[in-house]
């Protein structure tokens, strides 16, 4: 199984960088298959109705101005450590909601 992952933040460059490379280490020690995709905050709305996204980690808020039942995570956790078990269990219902 794989899960598809959109990461956001406001340049779509700096910090969502970071916070992939996070997850993506993570997916692999957990052996869990995901394809990943960056982009920036004001592009949200076209990235998610071109992909098909199982949820979204977002490094520049959690308000994006989008119609969509896309769960949205924060991705600070991935950014400074704080939070980071709790955003992981987050992640970890998601995908099992998906199985």
């Amino acid at each position: 199984m794989s899960v598809k992952v959109l990461v956001l933040c406001a340049d779509g460059v700096a910090t969502s960088t970071i916070a992939l490379v996070a997850l993506r280490e993570a997916f692999e020690e957990l052996d869990i298959q995901a394809d990943f995709s960056q982009g920036r905050v004001a592009d949200a709305a076209m990235t998610i109705e071109a992909g098909d996204f199982d949820f979204i980690i977002s490094t520049a808020g959690m308000e994006l101005d989008i119609e969509s039942d896309i769960p949205i995570l924060s991705g600070v956790p991935f950014l400074t450590g704080i939070g980071r078990e709790q955003a992981f269990e987050q992640i970890a219902e998601i995908i099992n909601k998906k199985k």
